[in-house]
């Protein structure tokens, strides 16, 4: 079965939006697929909401309706032919801040639940305020899911450092988030700064705009009003790093709402370990607990003093700081799943039983392409898999798609056999753009990002392939274990957490931005074992993620067949000395680099070696004595790893060069890109090659490598026979017996 949302709207700067995404990711971690599906959503958002009208569910599949105010499609929601859910964003009683339309339109919302509530085996809602409601609704079954704060996404790390340099100063700040509705009571924020300024004169008031803000003369009046009150600055149009800047430039979070509604930013000012002072209404003592400092009545020059105490008394800060963090494990993603997992049981939904394991481990090896596809990662997975087989009943998952940049599907889907291997391909829903990706990258990746955002990121770079996710949530039990490959793309992002107890990650982690995105913790995180390359990959994966999974250095074993490389010159007509490169021929893997350095040694020595690429090239490739031979054999490619002067690494992102091994195996040196820890690392261990940095070490790798050529390349031999498949297989056997042995 699988547990669907749907939305009156899917947007960066909405709440539910976001309150999905984090539902979704706690479903994952519970075995559970799902997608959300929208009435309007964002255009730039396209890729993470499908719309409503797609929604198309089994009778046993489950769908959650986010309600409130002004939703439309429920009658349509109550006779969709599945089981049905709801959570509720807002049935508070109306307050005299609700005016007019709105007021109306809180009043029709709660009749409707009225309505839906026989109709509805399961209702969650963000609080025990909201979930009283539910019930005086008519609802039964209800269960309390309180917002999920990341606290990781509030650290100091994650502020915008331009603008948290133009917003701090020493002394007292204060900071409230507003969408500049009445019911935010921003007056009374303001007089508050006020009483605050006749004893701190420098004292300071940031006001945070959430989303677009209200708009409309009240907002208006209020803009004006903040604008001439002294020390008063609102923030509009911020980012996820620039709101995170604002928190950690106040020194403490202040909220005089009455109606209660807009409160769950407290949580992420906890995060960013500010001291919350707010008026006691329902959910904000829910959302605090015995934490933070609550008043229930409003008195200016009370609460004033109480702000300076909380700024200036480090003891009582410290105290309320330290109990604040308490309080955010209770609203944390691993709290939330135990909440969640409870709700769903009362349903009698549960991950399906495990099957005795048979005298031959069932195992998936997932990963985003496979066959016929030049890749480092897709032929290692290749590789892996075929030494695999004769241990294990493998089964590859993967899409139809070949080529990397568009994702298109080329490949027939379904059940099939490629390179030996049982294969099921899934087709993928959406193609990339590179240019406007590109350009998403740019932007996304320059400043840290919330979960929407980085969500975002995953579906933009894809491959999107909700059947292929739904196989893995769905016949689960079909497998004892499964193998991702490389964290990076969506099958392993989204695919891992719905089995991460029974699987084994092969990361092929580099040092490159996307690193950075929390979004990749599970990956990291929740399997049972990281499947390394080399050291350098370790130590990198323990600087970003120090609660990382347990990891061992595997890497792969090396193949040297026999070889000729007269062959490859007479089929090629290469009389000259060469230097050879074979893999993707594109930007991101260092090659205008490599052929800026090779024309700069041409030009500088008219006897230096010819330069020849070999692979699928997504770039223009032009030079003086530069030859590009486009897609090889692997017989051609091992000719001409053995003929050449010496074999070209350029890429700055390796986990592991399979190219450098390869040339290694043959008795070639290397001349790798020194930018990349990895492949220094490599070259250093064999001692069978050079490193170079810029157009002057370029030259002088290929100048050493021309003198040492027969040495380097013993070491190279040497140094290659160390890694066979027979170690390789005998710790992913261990491993995956592991796995069976302790139940997942």
């Amino acid at each position: 079965m699988a547990v669907h949302q749907l939305l009156p709207s899917f947007t960066a700067a909405d709440g539910p939006s976001q309150t999905a995404l984090q539902l979704q990711l706690v479903l994952r971690r519970l075995g559970l697929f799902g997608e959300l599906y929208a009435v309007d959503v964002e255009e730039e958002l396209e890729a993470l909401a499908r719309p409503w009208m797609q929604l198309a569910p089994r009778p046993d599949d489950l769908v959650l309706l986010h309600h409130g105010p002004g939703f439309g499609p429920a009658g349509w929601f109550s006779h969709l032919p599945c089981r049905r859910a709801l959570l509720v964003h807002d049935n508070g009683p109306t307050t005299p801040a609700h005016e007019g339309s709105q007021r109306a339109r809180l009043v029709a919302a709660r009749a409707q639940l009225s309505i839906l509530a026989p109709q509805v085996e399961l209702a969650l809602a963000l609080s025990e305020h909201q979930a009283a409601g539910l019930r005086a609704s008519g609802f039964r079954n209800v269960h309390v899911l309180p917002p999920i704060v990341e606290a990781e996404r509030f650290a100091l790390g994650c502020a915008d450092t331009t603008l948290l340099r133009k917003l701090w100063t020493p002394g007292v700040t204060l900071l409230t988030r507003t969408r500049l509705d009445p019911n935010d009571r921003m007056e009374d924020v303001l007089a508050l700064h006020l009483e605050v300024r006749r004893r701190q004169p420098d004292a300071r008031l940031l006001l945070v705009l959430d989303g677009g803000g209200a708009r409309g003369r009240y907002a208006e009046r209020l803009k004006a009003t903040i604008r001439r009150t002294r020390g008063a600055q609102l923030l509009e149009g911020s980012t996820h790093a620039q709101r995170v800047a604002a928190y950690h430039a106040a020194t403490v979070a202040v909220s005089m709402a009455e109606a209660g509604e807009h409160v769950s930013w407290l949580a992420e000012a906890m995060a960013a370990e500010r001291p919350v002072l707010a008026f006691d209404t329902p959910e904000v003592a829910e959302l605090l607990g015995e934490q933070g400092e609550r008043f229930s009545r409003k008195d200016l020059p009370a609460q004033a003093r109480r702000t300076a105490e909380l700024c200036t008394d480090p003891y009582l800060r410290a105290r309320v700081v330290q109990g604040q963090r308490e309080r955010l494990r209770a609203l944390s993603a691993e709290a939330e799943q135990a909440r969640l997992g409870e709700a769903l049981r009362s349903l009698g939904i549960r991950p399906a039983p495990r099957r005795a394991p048979p005298p031959k481990l069932r195992v998936a090896l997932i990963v985003q392409r496979f066959g016929d596809v030049s890749g480092g990662a897709e032929k290692h997975a290749e590789q892996l898999a075929q030494h695999l087989q004769a241990e294990l009943e493998l089964t590859v998952l993967t899409t139809c798609a070949r080529d990397h940049l568009t994702w298109d599907n080329v490949f027939p889907p379904g059940l099939q056999t490629v390179a030996g291997l049982r294969t099921i391909r899934f087709p993928t829903i959406r193609s990339r753009q590179m240019r406007p990706f590109n350009r998403l990258t740019r932007k996304l990746l320059a400043a840290p990002q919330d979960l929407l955002q980085e969500e975002r990121w995953v579906a933009e770079q894809g491959p999107l392939s909700p059947v292929l996710q739904q196989h893995l949530a769905e016949q689960a039990a079909d497998y004892d274990a499964f193998i991702f490959f490389t964290y990076l793309y969506a099958p392993t992002a989204w695919g891992l957490p719905l089995v991460a107890s029974r699987a084994l990650v092969v990361p092929t982690a580099h040092d490159e931005p996307a690193l950075s995105l929390g979004v990749f913790a599970d990956v990291f995180t929740r399997p049972r074992a990281l499947m390394c390359n080399t050291p350098e990959e370790v130590a990198l994966i323990q600087r970003r993620f120090p609660r990382h999974a347990r990891a061992r250095v595997v890497g792969v074993g090396i193949e040297s067949p026999p070889a000729d490389p007269a062959r490859f010159a007479r089929k090629h007509q290469q009389q000259r000395p060469y230097l050879f490169y074979v893999g993707r021929v594109e930007a991101g893997k260092g090659i205008p680099e490599l052929l800026k350095h090779h024309a700069a040694l041409v030009r500088r020595d008219p006897n230096a070696p010819d330069l020849l690429l070999a692979g699928e090239a997504s770039m223009r490739v032009s030079g003086k004595r530069v030859r590009h031979l486009g897609r090889i054999s692997d017989e051609d490619k091992f000719d001409g790893l053995a003929g050449a002067a010496a074999v070209v690494v350029p890429s700055r992102f390796e986990s592991l060069s399979l190219l450098a091994l390869e040339a290694f195996a043959q008795g070639t040196p290397v001349l790798a890109n020194g930018a990349s820890a990895v492949l220094e690392g490599q070259v250093k261990r064999s001692g069978a090659g050079a490193l170079y940095r810029d157009a002057a070490t370029f030259a002088a790798g290929v100048s050493l490598i021309a003198m040492e050529r027969e040495a380097l390349g013993q070491r190279g031999r040497a140094f290659a026979q160390e890694h066979t498949w027979g170690k390789v297989v005998a710790i992913y056997r261990e491993e995956l017996e592991r796995i069976v042995e302790r139940g997942g």
